[in-house]
C-alpha cells in the first residue's frame, strides 16, 4: 500500500492506493482543487482520505462508515480523470454529511439519519432500495448544484493545477 500526502492551510488530503497502481499528480491535484471547492459550500473536515482500490466494474465510490477511519473516501482505481469527478462530489457530500453528524453508524448495522434509526441490510437491499435511502437522496439532490459549480470553476481550477505542474500556458 501506498500512500501520499498534500497539506495546504491546515487541510490535509491523504491519498492511499491499495494497489501498485497510482494515479497522476494531475489526478491528484485535481481532487484537491475539487475538495477546495467542496469546501466553499460544505463543510469538511479537515484531514481526508482518498483511498483507491480495485472495486469492481459496477462501483463507483463509496464513503467509509467506519469509526476507525472516519474521513476516509474509497474510489475506483480504474475510473478516468473525468470519471472521478461524479462519484468524488457524491462522495463528499456523504462526508459532509457523517462529518455533522447528519449520518451516524450504530451497532448491529444501523444508521442513524438525522436522528432517526434505520435498520440496513446492505445484502438484502437492492440497488433501487439503496438509492432510495435518505442520505442518498440527499446527496444526489445536492450533486447537481455542486456539479455545476465545480464547472463553472472548471478553467480556474485547470490554470490552478497547470501552474502548479509548471505547464506552460497555451494561446
Amino acid at each position: 500500500m501506498k500512500v501520499v500526502g498534500t497539506e495546504v492551510k491546515n487541510n490535509k488530503i491523504l491519498f492511499i492506493y491499495k494497489s501498485a497502481f497510482k494515479h497522476s499528480k494531475h489526478v491528484e491535484l485535481l481532487i484537491e482543487k475539487i475538495v477546495k471547492l467542496v469546501r466553499q459550500i460544505y463543510v469538511l473536515p479537515n484531514n481526508i482520505e482518498i483511498q483507491f482500490e480495485n472495486m469492481g466494474p459496477s462501483v463507483y465510490g463509496m464513503t467509509m462508515l467506519d469509526p476507525r477511519f472516519p474521513n476516509r473516501i474509497r474510489l475506483n482505481q480504474d475510473l478516468s480523470e473525468q470519471e472521478l469527478i461524479i462519484p468524488l462530489t457524491h462522495e463528499l457530500i456523504h462526508l459532509n454529511q457523517t462529518f455533522t453528524n447528519r449520518l451516524q453508524t450504530r451497532s448491529g448495522g444501523r444508521i442513524l439519519w438525522d436522528n432517526e434509526i434505520y435498520k440496513i441490510d446492505s445484502l438484502k437491499l437492492s440497488y433501487q432500495d439503496y438509492q432510495n435511502l435518505p442520505w442518498e437522496l440527499d446527496a444526489v439532490s445536492k450533486q447537481t448544484k455542486l456539479l455545476e459549480f465545480i464547472t463553472q470553476n472548471k478553467s480556474k481550477v485547470q490554470s490552478e493545477i497547470n501552474k502548479e505542474l509548471r505547464i506552460p500556458k497555451i494561446l
